[in-house]
């Protein structure tokens, strides 16, 4: 008989900074267990005076989709604030979409890095 697991909640996690500064967060990550990880660059298309005003250094960003477990997302935030001080103005952001479906068990393990036995 087959071994039933526990298949926790999902969330896609977002997290958008200046360019340049994603490797620093690719190691956080890798350091962190957060298995699957996209980086994409992005590039804002805001004027110079709006940035200006609204305070942001760059238009050009790095941007990341990871996918964590729901239940670490307090836990990966506080150490995001810590280690990125993405809490301060112009630091970048990062923010969850939950995750209510997946198609089969092939696809919940290659987005969490989980083996089965």
């Amino acid at each position: 008989m087959a071994k039933i697991r526990e298949v926790k909640p999902l969330k896609l996690m977002i997290t958008i900074v200046d360019r340049g500064k994603g490797k620093k967060l690719i190691s956080y990550y890798k350091s962190h267990n957060i298995n699957y990880t996209i980086l994409c660059f992005g590039k804002g298309t805001a004027s110079s005076e709006m940035l200006d005003y609204l305070g942001l250094d760059e238009s050009v960003k790095d941007v990341f989709i990871s996918t964590v477990y729901a239940e670490d997302v307090p836990k990966i935030f506080a150490q995001l604030k810590e280690e990125m001080e993405l809490h301060k103005a112009g630091k970048g952001i990062a923010f969850t979409i939950p995750l209510d479906s997946i198609g089969g068990m092939a696809s919940f393990c290659a987005l969490t890095g989980w083996k089965e036995d």
